[in-house]
């Protein structure tokens, strides 16, 4: 492979563990922001996946373009002065929370599977997140790499095989003005930790054009799965009181995928934690990358106690209406542009 394909599916990649966290593989944040919605939800999807990849494209050619280190930088942008310090320090705050929140999962993944304790889960998980985050957005992108295609193939792969059952639910055309704004506060959230990262994974491209593209293609790697799921969901609503709808799903009719579906989920939660945490730690200047990535695990860790689905209910809905200032701000700097 080419230096130039490398870079731009690094960047892709990247955008794409960033945003693919636990909610979204295991088809929770799917069925509340898509599939509720049916029909409506499905064509919501499609525009969520187009935002991702428009939004991919502006920020990461931009952030390139103007040799950007961090999402700061970025933010300083978009918003005036004083905006822009507010918004970087909400912005920094949700990365941080993010990181937390995915080793919590991981260590409730390892004590659902395999029984063992959750702290075992969180501190095998943070050893790999420490030694993947102090080499910076170089070694983000070779975790992501190997990473992110497993990841995605696994639910693209799933979704195909749960096509093949009966559908349970009728699927109609109910509304239309919901589902879009529903999509739009989903891509919104989580805009807020995917800026940061593009501008870090934007430094792998030798030029704008490549950041563009590796932007443009990580929406689009992101769409995928997300249509599929959409559509799934929208079948299977006999799922939707279940924490984790997806795998739910799998579990009742594909018994013998368990240890997929598990592996899926926990490179799904790795890959959102070592991005959010190079994220931050490309937003602290002046300081050795291992200390900070020390201090941040020693953090994680302690969050670990708290419980995942009160970390989820808290943290993201708060975060989404401030998500869609951001995506606001972008599209009126492209139009003064």
């Amino acid at each position: 492979m080419s230096k130039k394909l490398l870079n731009i599916l690094s960047i892709a990649l990247i955008y794409c563990g960033a945003v693919f966290g636990a909610g979204f593989a295991s088809g929770r944040e799917i069925f509340s922001f898509f599939s509720c919605y049916k029909t409506g939800g499905i064509v919501a999807s499609v525009f969520a996946g187009f935002l991702f990849s428009f939004l991919g494209f502006t920020v990461s050619k931009y952030a390139n373009k103007k040799n950007m280190m961090n999402g700061e930088e970025y933010f300083a942008e978009v918003f005036p002065k004083w905006l822009a310090k507010f918004f970087g320090i909400l912005a920094n705050a949700f990365l941080i929370l993010s990181f937390c929140i995915m080793i919590t999962g991981c260590g409730a993944l390892f004590y659902e599977q395999f029984g063992l304790d959750h702290t075992f889960g969180a501190v095998a998980s943070l050893v790999i997140c420490f030694a993947v985050i102090k080499k910076d957005v170089k070694g983000l992108g070779k975790f992501n790499l190997v990473a992110t295609p497993f990841m995605l193939v696994g639910v693209v792969v799933l979704c195909v095989m749960c096509m093949k059952l009966p559908p349970v639910s009728a699927v109609f055309l109910d509304e239309t003005v919901m589902p879009l704004a529903s999509s739009l506060l989903y891509v919104s959230y989580n805009m807020v930790s995917g800026v940061a990262v593009l501008v870090a994974a934007a430094r792998l491209a030798d030029n704008p054009r490549q950041a563009a593209w590796g932007g443009a293609l990580g929406g689009v790697f992101i769409s995928i799965p997300l249509l599929l799921m959409s559509a799934v969901l929208a079948h299977h609503w006999e799922v939707a009181s279940l924490p984790l709808p997806f795998f739910g799903l799998i579990y009742s009719n594909f018994p013998k995928l368990s240890v997929i579906c598990w592996m899926v989920l926990y490179f799904a939660m790795m890959t959102t934690a070592v991005s959010s945490g190079v994220a931050v730690l490309s937003n602290v200047s002046g300081q050795k990358g291992t200390k900070n990535a020390f201090l941040l695990c020693i953090l994680a860790l302690f969050i670990s106690f708290v419980p995942f689905k009160t970390l989820i209910q808290t943290v993201y809905s708060a975060f989404g209406f401030i998500g869609i200032a951001l995506i606001v701000a972008i599209f009126i700097k492209i139009s003064r542009k």
